[in-house]
């Protein structure tokens, strides 16, 4: 058995998941890169949806909202600006490798046959994530190892969207240099985030998040 991490796309994400694959795999004569980086913008804009806009909806603070909100934007804008960056009009030969990697490595099926983008995780990412998520229940709350699971849930999927798809772009030194760069900002961003969040929730607030999150988190036969 193995863990995943993965979301469900949205009906707008999956179209543009099979046009590209039609494209690519039937080797039509167009360019490949436009679709590539529509595709990659578009996961990247809905895992954010789904790690951090949700998030403000549990604040029952209004300012505190209005706070979460801004470092959730500033995320999302940060995500976007490397993506443009590092984005370019590449050769349908150099596309390949970031497309095979988003359809082999970053799109599975879950239990029920529902399509999921996402990846398989570490035997000890799962594992701490799943204590995580086990330590917090109606009748007991830990909220450090919750932290800690969430905090790793996001660090793979930055790490994987991130750092291992952009290894798999023709970049050159300076744009290659920036990718850790960008990730450190955001890593610092959701940890604020969480620190925002975790301390001011009450406990059932903490079994909502914790029921909000645990689909995520998905076992498959390997």
């Amino acid at each position: 058995m193995a863990y995943y991490f993965g979301f469900i796309p949205s009906d707008k994400l999956s179209s543009m998941i099979d046009e590209a694959e039609s494209i690519i795999t039937t080797n039509e004569a167009v360019d490949y890169y436009p679709y590539r980086n529509a595709l990659t913008q578009q996961i990247a804009r809905e895992l954010n949806d789904n790690l951090l806009v949700s998030l403000i909806d549990v604040i029952p603070n209004p300012e505190r909202q209005e706070s979460m909100r801004k470092i959730v934007n500033t995320i999302e804008r940060t995500t976007e600006t490397l993506l443009n960056v590092l984005l370019g009009k590449d050769t349908n030969k150099d596309v390949i490798p970031s497309f095979n990697f988003l359809k082999d490595k970053s799109i599975f099926i879950d239990n029920q046959g529902v399509r999921r983008v996402g990846f398989k995780l570490s035997e000890s990412s799962a594992q701490t994530i799943n204590e995580g998520f086990a330590a917090i229940t109606p009748d007991n709350v830990d909220r450090s190892q919750f932290k800690i699971a969430l905090e790793t849930m996001t660090d793979e999927s930055l790490t994987h969207f991130m750092s291992r798809f952009t290894e798999t772009l023709k970049l050159g030194m300076i744009k290659r240099k920036s990718v850790p760069v960008a990730k450190a900002a955001i890593d610092k961003g959701m940890s604020m985030a969480l620190n925002k969040l975790l301390p001011q929730l009450p406990n059932a607030g903490l079994n909502r998040l914790a029921i909000f999150y645990r689909p995520y988190l998905i076992q498959l036969d390997d």
